[in-house]
């Protein structure tokens, strides 16, 4: 019995792209590259708007947390009045202020609460002002959160007066340009004014 054998040709004819196929696939996936580059760009900038905005309301609610709860706690408060703060010819208010409370002996201690309005940003709060090296950093400007302003005053009363337990503590702080947002409106701009009743009120 003879087999027949079969050859069959493992050769495969290639040919390349004609001109006009390549400008087709050029036409089509452009366009669509250009989509997926707009959306990846649109989601950096929305993951920096994110963290931005987060990154200050967390700043600005541990600052506010750090004020009251000092304040809360003290008598009396007594400003510096080389460090007030001026809009014209109105007194806003006192970047630094001193706070009084008496310890277990009865003792007043004097702290004090100081803005520092340099580049630093610096709140520091001093527990003690017979110990001038025991300080606590409340906050620090960085790359993402700026505080451009902090200042206290007291209140006015019904008469007119000013009640002295009741304090009025207004900041402003931002993202120090990080979102890259519009400075006329961005919501990473925050501006907080609150009152604090002292305990000696």
């Amino acid at each position: 019995m003879k087999l027949i054998s079969a050859r069959f040709s493992t050769e495969v004819r290639r040919g390349g792209f004609s001109l006009t196929e390549l400008m087709i696939a050029v036409g089509v996936g452009l366009p669509v590259a250009g989509a997926v580059v707009m959306l990846l760009l649109q989601a950096s900038f929305e993951q920096r708007r994110g963290l931005a905005d987060t990154t200050v309301e967390q700043s600005a609610y541990v600052l506010q947390t750090r004020i009251t709860s000092c304040l809360r706690s003290m008598n009396s408060l007594t400003p510096e009045y080389s460090s007030g703060v001026y809009d014209g010819t109105n007194l806003l208010g006192y970047q630094i202020v001193y706070v009084f409370h008496a310890n277990t002996n009865g003792i007043p201690t004097t702290e004090r609460i100081r803005f520092v309005t340099n580049l630093t940003g610096q709140v520091i709060y001093t527990p003690d002002m017979a110990i001038l090296t025991n300080q606590v950093m409340w906050m620090s400007n960085s790359p993402t959160v700026v505080l451009r302003q902090l200042y206290f005053n007291t209140s006015p009363k019904m008469d007119g007066s000013l009640d002295s337990s009741l304090i009025r503590v207004c900041f402003e702080m931002d993202d120090n340009g990080y979102s890259k947002q519009s400075p006329t409106n961005n919501p990473a701009d925050i501006y907080r004014s609150f009152a604090i009743q002292m305990r000696g009120g």
